[in-house]
């Protein structure tokens, strides 16, 4: 989905879009709506990819909810002593009323 369709469809439909931040990479961006999930792309279908949480805020200004959706590494994280692979944890972005 780009863009603008992620503009017309929030329009009609309850769009949440979750920032991806997966370790130290850049942001990718997955929008879920009633009809599916599917990643955030330009105009070629390529996925897109934030350097900044900012940047990936804007272009999602037209959902419905933002979440931005981390992962701490096992290794890092204070847990139990045996490792095992931490899975992704959803926090609530408000959205700022321009």
């Amino acid at each position: 989905m780009t863009k603008s369709e992620l503009r017309k469809l929030s329009q009609n439909t309850c769009v949440t879009a979750a920032i991806v931040s997966d370790g130290c990479r850049d942001y990718v961006v997955e929008l879920i709506h009633a009809n599916g999930t599917g990643l955030l792309r330009n105009w070629r279908g390529k996925t897109l990819r934030f350097a900044s949480l900012s940047e990936a805020k804007r272009a999602v200004r037209y959902a419905s909810h933002i979440l931005l959706r981390v992962r701490v590494a096992a290794d890092e994280a204070c847990t139990e002593t045996h490792l095992k692979e931490s899975g992704f944890s959803d926090l609530p972005i408000t959205k700022r009323v321009a």
